[in-house]
């Protein structure tokens, strides 16, 4: 569930508990309550594809609103229904553990010579072995994007990433790359100018290339 949300994966997530008593105090984030209870009044809130990944999530293993809520969405002729059976109690712990993993990754990154960069050796060290303790920006063109990245990057093109920065999360240490640190530098220095109070950003100096069969090269500059 994690991952798909840092990767802003192309799904509908629903949380089925009743709204005022659980959704307000707390949910999982993109999530859009839809009450079991209030699913034939709501359910115009979901999408009009029929092919899109919805995933349901409610209190846990021992309640049956997501399921229940499932069960309505497949009988509506939705084809890729899901439920995060874990639910709320399980992200509520998840969370912290990120949050507090987060706090010690942001403590052990070593800054590299260049103001703002991140030191390679530590970077790749990230990539290889905790890649999603980081928020991973690939600021390259779409088309550089697909021809190959990292499998937890998120593309934010340069032209694009000032329109992003306000929702910007600080939850997690934050590294810019491209393919030769002049982009993800700027990148770097945009969110210092608009979001000066952002501790835990930082950017590639380095040359980066993909090759076709996934792997990478990190060059120092």
């Amino acid at each position: 569930m994690k991952k798909l949300i840092d990767t802003k994966a192309d799904m509908v997530l629903v949380d089925s508990r009743p709204k005022r008593s659980m959704y307000d105090k707390g949910h999982i984030p993109t999530a859009i309550s839809i009450p079991d209870s209030e699913f034939d009044k709501l359910k115009d809130q979901l999408p009009q594809d029929k092919e899109k990944q919805l995933i349901f999530y409610c209190e846990g293993f021992k309640c049956k609103l997501s399921h229940n809520s499932a069960a309505k969405a497949i009988g509506l002729g939705y084809k890729n229904v899901a439920v995060y059976a874990a639910g709320y109690p399980a992200w509520k712990t998840l969370d912290a553990d990120s949050a507090e993993e987060a706090k010690k990754m942001a403590a052990s990154i070593k800054p590299g010579k260049e103001e703002g960069s991140i030191d390679v050796a530590v970077f790749e060290t990230i990539i290889e072995e905790k890649p999603e303790s980081i928020i991973l920006i690939d600021v390259r063109d779409p088309d550089e994007f697909k021809a190959g990245s990292f499998e937890t990057a998120i593309n934010v093109p340069t032209d694009k990433l000032e329109e992003k920065i306000k929702t910007l999360s600080e939850e997690k240490p934050v590294v810019f790359i491209c393919s030769t640190g002049a982009r993800s530098g700027e990148a770097y220095y945009m969110v210092k100018d608009l979001r000066p109070k952002f501790k835990d950003v930082y950017y590639l100096e380095a040359e980066l290339t993909f090759n076709k069969d996934g792997s990478h090269k990190i060059t120092k500059k």
